[in-house]
């Protein structure tokens, strides 16, 4: 069950069976599920995840393999250099000696190589995803599809029957279905959230008494006597559900009075039809960009109807304050980075030393790492309006890959100043390519131990071991299951699809930035990719529980992100040929530059990925009565579920 969910509900390709024992059924699993049926079982996010260590691992071999069998048998011919203090760096391009006549020159063509393939495969790649996005939103099922989020509603149209009747002004009575604000219930939702908790403990007591025949008690506080947790649960829920519908009844009856009462400036309009759902999102309403804000709605299940209910000024001041939390990490981390890189230094371990020296810094800064993504995802979900939980990982793709980037990708060139290695940009933007080329070639055996520590943290991912003991702790008293469903999820913080991307993408960004300067690296980042398209292809499709779907938008911040690697490639390789050539191989390779940032526009531009053309909606077969029938179904916040008929009135 923990490490096998899929297999019974789903069931499994027929290339899955039968040749290999059970201890490696799971690569086949990995290997031979199609994308088609990974993103029925799992999702596109979940599935794009695994094309992405595909593409990225492609593109490192595409480079760094024909450079370990060319380039750097001419750079240890030719290059000159004397390195036997550090045979290793034969390997690299330390080998060449400065002002070398020729071999520059050649690394200038190699830089130019290496841009067009990356575009190349970025493109080809961009043109399958775009084939399953569209194929993704085609399958959004209604009401979903039908229903848009509109936030800022201005307060002379905070009612249900009010914002229905704006968008029917705006398409016709026929075309909208329904409209629902979110509704002020904090004391609702209070009531209920306690009733759940204690039906949850009722349950848990009961099946300890089942199995154990032993009476389950607990502390009301940490300091208190313990109780008998039946009795305790019973008394408690005991006129519980009539004082539930009592407080719905009477808020029910306050919103008739005044339809206006307890209404935020958030909620969900359903439409008979997806293309007046998709044509809401294109209208510019109102010439203030601060209110009618139209957008798709994410999944129902996954909403967070706490930030919804928020008002904007109250969601600005939490959101200022967010930042200032982020902001402070990142001041208070570089001490802390600095700290770490440095351990080797206050320790000494006598004949372990070099192997202390090797792996202490890289070792520190994985783990710190770790704890890191928990103290993001804790301040979004305290600080920010999320919409939805799926946006939680989405934003902590974005500021978590800025860390690593920083702390990680650019910790050497940092040294102790992040401020005055910033001051330097600013007062010479130039200095940019010699800051990079001072520093990053010299580190790279810190980087190679780096990804070395990658494989072995995505070797213990798929021994699910958490997941394993949470298991083993609930089937003592629950069935096999409702242990299964007390086990998952994995900590979404270091092992959600947030984290998992950005570690797979750190990886590529260093493997591309170091494809010329040490093509071993490169080849480290490509087994980490390969490594993680076996282990991730098999726990996101086959082990772990799905999660909800935003549709591609983390496998575009991915693309991003090796848009941003090539970059910084053009400006280290341009810093270093400058440096240590006098020759014109610096201005050759220049205007790569200008390729990159032409590579990023094009694919902006010309794969238009975010709705469904017009084209393909006007050819969707969609029964404006099924739309309808689900108006039970509509983006309705729980602690009214109960009440739709009443919150529908217009």
């Amino acid at each position: 069950l923990v490490y096998s969910n899929r297999q019974d509900d789903d069931g499994v390709p027929s290339t899955s069976a039968t040749s290999c024992g059970k201890f490696i059924d799971w690569v086949k699993l990995s290997i031979y599920t199609t994308d088609e049926e990974a993103i029925r079982i799992a999702g596109l996010d979940s599935t794009l995840l695994r094309s992405f260590c595909t593409l990225g691992a492609s593109i490192l071999g595409a480079i760094a393999i024909p450079m370990c069998i060319i380039v750097v048998p001419l750079n240890a011919a030719f290059g000159e250099a004397n390195l036997q203090e550090d045979p290793l760096r034969m390997l690299e391009m330390a080998t060449i000696r400065q002002n070398h006549p020729w071999l520059y020159y050649l690394h200038a063509a190699v830089v130019w190589l290496v841009c067009f393939t990356v575009h190349f495969f970025i493109d080809q790649a961009l043109k399958k995803f775009l084939k399953f996005r569209m194929k993704w939103m085609e399958a959004v099922p209604i009401p979903q599809s039908t229903t848009v989020l509109v936030e800022a509603v201005p307060a002379d149209w905070r009612s249900d029957g009010k914002l229905k009747m704006f968008f029917q002004k705006v398409f016709s009575s026929d075309d909208v279905v329904a409209a629902h604000l979110v509704k002020h219930e904090h004391d609702l939702a209070k009531l209920l959230a306690k009733r759940d908790s204690l039906l949850q403990l009722q349950r848990k007591a009961q099946q300890v008494f089942e199995k154990t025949q032993k009476v389950d008690t607990f502390r009301q506080c940490p300091c208190g006597k313990r109780v008998e947790t039946l009795p305790y649960c019973e008394e408690q829920l005991q006129g519980m559900d009539e004082n539930i519908q009592q407080l719905r009844h009477s808020h029910a009856e306050e919103r008739l009075r005044d339809p206006m009462a307890r209404s935020s400036a958030s909620g969900f309009v359903t439409f008979s039809n997806r293309r007046f759902a998709d044509m809401a999102q294109s209208l510019r309403i109102s010439s203030d960009q601060n209110h009618w804000k139209v957008s798709a709605a994410p999944e129902a299940s996954d909403i967070r109807w706490g930030d919804l209910r928020r008002s904007s000024e109250f969601s600005t001041a939490l959101k200022t304050v967010g930042y200032l939390f982020v902001l402070g990490l990142y001041v208070g981390f570089m001490p802390i980075v600095i700290f770490i890189t440095n351990v080797v230094e206050l320790v000494d371990l006598g004949p372990m030393q070099p192997l202390w020296a090797g792996f202490a810094p890289t070792l520190g800064l994985t783990l710190f790492l770790a704890l890191l993504t928990t103290v993001l995802v804790l301040i979004f979900q305290t600080f920010f309006c999320l919409k939805a939980n799926a946006y939680a990982q989405h934003k902590l793709q974005w500021w978590y890959f800025t860390f690593q980037l920083i702390f990680v990708v650019l910790v050497t060139t940092i040294g102790r100043s992040l401020v005055s290695q910033f001051q330097a940009v600013l007062e010479s933007p130039t200095s940019v390519f010699d800051i990079l080329a001072n520093s990053l070639p010299k580190a790279t055996h810190f980087y190679m131990t780096y990804l070395i520590l990658q494989w072995t943290k995505k070797a213990l991912e798929i021994l699910r071991y958490m997941n394993l003991s949470k298991f083993l702790f609930f089937k003592t008293f629950c069935t096999s299951k409702e242990a299964k469903e007390k086990a998952e999820p994995e900590d979404q913080a270091s092992q959600g699809l947030g984290a998992r991307n950005v570690n797979l993408a750190v990886s590529f960004v260093l493997g591309l930035l170091f494809s010329s300067v040490a093509p071993l690296l490169s080849i480290f980042a490509m087994l980490d990719l390969i490594l993680g398209r076996l282990i991730y292809g098999y726990l996101v499709i086959h082990a772990e529980t799905r999660k909800p779907d935003l549709g591609g938008e983390f496998w575009v911040s991915q693309v991003h992100f090796a848009e941003l690697a090539l970059g910084l490639y053009c400006i280290l390789m341009i810093g270093v040929l400058s440096q240590m050539s006098e020759s014109y191989a610096w201005m050759i390779a220049a205007p790569s530059l200008l390729l990159v940032v032409w590579s990023a526009w094009h694919h902006r531009k010309t794969y238009q990925w975010r709705k469904l053309p017009f084209e393909e909606l006007v050819t969707l077969n969609e029964d404006p009565k099924e739309a309808a029938d689900v108006i039970g179904e509509c983006y309705i916040q729980p602690e009214l579920a109960d009440t739709t008929q009443v919150t529908c009135v217009v």
